[in-house]
């Protein structure tokens, strides 16, 4: 029996749980410390949402660079985008004020952070290809699972201490992908010393990013369609500080809850290569989109903390799927000569869904409250879904 965790995967399973775990910090707690320095719901929204554009606009132009110049190493890439972050994590926590300089370093931290991700998965393609020794799906199951780690950790902490030890936390994890990503860097030079040529060399030129639209149309109504599913995702996910004292909980019950929901996701990921072969991996797709629906809608209706926990069991056959079977479909669909930018928009199209999330949920919790904001979210989402599952159809779709 072939050894599951090789040491490709134990090295993926480092940057992809570094990544993860800044997440956290960004996503989860994003409103624990911008609340905790003075912001109110509408602010900490512009701020997210410039923070999300930027890193929506940096992504792709740092797939289409790789794309480019296949001489570029990613992990040089990561190492820049981590040392900026380093900076500013660092201003964030000697500048715990309500003020101009917080609202951009915060801004720029998201901008570097998320971009981290889409590299990620293009050297993931890179790796698969050269046929490294790796296994995507538990890898990303650990990420998950760090994330959980993280989550409940960062829950105590804030309550028993204060937002102040985020900014900490965020620079123990930045090492982490630091050290990770110089040991993933080896392997992949080695990977491709080892395999044949026609798996390394690109022999058609990247396209533009017009061109790459009008080639692959379907796959792009799909990336329009996740853009509505993922503003719905994204109130959750930016604002569950909201949901969560709406049914009388506190910073360390958010803890608990973001925990929680990433903890489904991980049967999922780790077993994602056992799924029946009898679907297709489009099918399960497209099932991930309904259930994205369906989760926002459980959301809304909970009407207690247990039935909200309850609710977010929805997260596995939604998030955790999608996310999972996600970068292969893509590879699957789009020229390898694109495959960086690809995997860039992929994730921008869920960094753009955030970015109106951020935009609009503010704005919404302000006005109409937690249970009809999220009630307009789950109708979002079901647009989306609509929407994504057409762009799945087509001759190149049957992956």
């Amino acid at each position: 029996m072939k050894k599951r965790i090789t040491p490709v995967t134990f090295h993926y399973l480092l940057i992809t749980g570094g990544f993860w775990m800044s997440f956290c910090i960004i996503s989860s707690y994003a409103a624990v410390y911008l609340q905790g320095i003075g912001y109110n719901n509408q602010e900490l929204g512009i701020i997210m949402a410039l923070g999300n554009v930027g890193a929506a606009v940096l992504g792709p132009a740092l797939g289409a660079w790789i794309d480019r110049d296949r001489r570029v190493r990613h992990a040089a890439v990561v190492y820049a985008l981590l040392g900026v972050q380093a900076v500013l994590l660092v201003l964030l926590r000697v500048n715990p004020e309500r003020n101009w300089m917080s609202a951009v370093c915060y801004a720029l931290y998201m901008a570097m952070l998320l971009p981290v991700n889409a590299v990620n998965l293009d050297l993931c393609v890179r790796l698969e290809r050269a046929k490294a020794p790796l296994d995507f799906g538990f890898a990303r199951s650990m990420g998950s699972f760090a994330f959980v780690l993280v989550s409940t950790l960062l829950g105590v902490l804030t309550e028993k201490f204060s937002f102040l030890v985020l900014p900490f936390a965020g620079l123990g994890i930045i090492a982490l992908q630091a050290f990770g990503n110089r040991l993933i860097d080896r392997d992949l030079r080695q990977a491709e010393a080892g395999a044949p040529a026609e798996a390394v060399e690109m022999k058609e030129r990247s396209s533009s990013l017009v061109t790459f639209v009008r080639e692959n149309r379907m796959f792009c109504v799909m990336l329009a369609g996740t853009i509505l599913i993922y503003i719905g995702h994204s109130v959750d996910g930016n604002f569950l500080i909201n949901l969560v004292e709406n049914l009388g909980g506190g910073t360390a019950i958010m803890g608990y809850v973001a925990a929680f929901t990433a903890i489904v996701e991980v049967p999922v990921m780790m077993f994602s290569s056992k799924l029946p072969k009898r679907f297709s991996t489009v099918q399960y797709i497209r099932v991930s989109f309904v259930f994205f629906t369906l989760k926002i809608l459980a959301y809304a209706l909970a009407p207690n903390i247990p039935l909200f926990f309850a609710a977010r069991l929805l997260q596995a056959p939604s998030y955790a799927l999608y996310t999972v079977l996600v970068v292969s479909y893509t590879s699957s669909v789009v020229a390898r000569k694109d495959s960086a930018k690809a995997q860039s928009l992929v994730y921008s199209m869920t960094t753009i869904g955030s970015v109106l999330a951020s935009l609009l949920g503010g704005r919404m919790f302000d006005t109409m409250g937690v249970k009809g904001t999220m009630l307009a979210s789950a109708a979002i989402c079901a647009v989306g879904t609509v929407i994504a599952i057409a762009g799945t159809f087509g001759k190149k779709n049957a992956a």
